[in-house]
């Protein structure tokens, strides 16, 4: 496999690993977004620690109301700069299912979506960019036009994953289908 496409292999399936794009903007967004939550957080507390604030029930009343709008903003946007831009598909042949997760800086994984094999109607290769040197291997879901992006990588790289991708796909997919009989 190239650098640019990384398939690590699990007793479960296998990971594959790509850095689908550059990522520094988003990484640029999380960072904004940890900065901004901190400033709301320290409001929400600022508004306790003032010093003369009025301990009025009324000013109260307003004060918490304020401080836990604050700190559910704070919270939201520090979650968000934490949940990181590395996205890995799983393939988990035992389970006959397709995870996207999304790992951060710590190693800790969001799930961002879960597909069943039978959900899949067709791997292929995009060769739009391939003058430029890319090409990107998608999913498809079923018969529709809505696609997943696996990775990004050269032609020649792809196609081994695309068709270990689809031997994988068909032969869980066979299996299920003899179960259910």
């Amino acid at each position: 496999m190239s650098p640019s496409v990384l398939v690590n292999d699990a007793y479960w399936g296998y990971i594959i690993a790509s850095p689908l794009a550059d990522r520094r903007w988003a990484e640029v967004g999380q960072t904004a977004s940890w900065v901004a939550g901190m400033a709301f957080m320290v409001a929400a507390i600022g508004l306790w620690l003032l010093p003369g604030a009025s301990v009025a029930s009324d000013v109260m009343a307003m004060k918490f109301g304020l401080s836990t709008l604050l700190g559910g903003i704070a919270s939201l946007l520090i979650w968000y700069a934490s949940r990181g831009v590395r996205t890995e598909i799983q393939v988990d042949t035992k389970l006959g299912e397709i995870r996207e997760i999304v790992r951060n800086s710590a190693g800790r994984t969001s799930l961002i979506s879960k597909l069943r094999f039978d959900m899949i109607g067709g791997v292929f290769l995009d060769r739009t960019n391939a003058d430029r040197g890319e090409t990107a291997l998608l999913l498809r879901f079923l018969n529709t036009p809505k696609v997943m992006l696996v990775a990004v990588g050269p032609t020649e790289h792809l196609e081994h994953l695309r068709n270990r991708l689809g031997r994988d796909l068909l032969a869980v997919t066979q299996r299920q289908a003899q179960e259910r009989r």
